[in-house]
């Protein structure tokens, strides 16, 4: 599966959060027209964290599905619930106008799954050719 939701302990109504890794989070946020919730960084694990609705995460799931991206590994993962006491480093601030629960997360799951697919591309690109597994038609 091309999904994970990491469960966190912790109280309050929180959100969950969407988790990509730097590459594929910074060229989703480059994108015109996609609106956001905040959206944290976390030096340690290098990730991007798109804050969306709490209950967002069991979703997923089937969401990847239909928007065909199941079978896919993207490195799409989701946190739940997160505070955003958590952040490490705000891209974008929670904010008038940038609430969790404001986003479209149709939108914003079929463009992070591109972006996380773009980004394992671009990658895989970068490897050795001896290191890159064979591909036959």
């Amino acid at each position: 599966m091309s999904f994970a939701i990491t469960p966190r302990d912790g109280g309050g109504h929180g959100h969950d959060a969407l988790v990509l890794a730097a590459d594929a989070g910074l060229a989703l946020l480059r994108r015109r027209g996609l609106r956001t919730g905040p959206v944290a960084y976390e030096r340690e694990s290098r990730c991007v964290q798109l804050l969306v609705p709490a209950g967002s995460a069991a979703e997923l799931p089937g969401l990847l599905e239909w928007l065909e991206w199941g079978d896919i590994e993207l490195g799409l993962a989701c946190q739940t619930p997160y505070s955003p006491r958590e952040a490490a480093l705000w891209l974008r601030p929670p904010e008038r106008g940038r609430e969790a629960d404001r986003v479209d997360l149709v939108r914003l799951v079929s463009a992070a799954a591109t972006e996380c697919h773009r980004a394992r591309l671009r990658r895989t690109a970068r490897m050795p050719r001896a290191a890159q597994p064979l591909a036959f038609s």
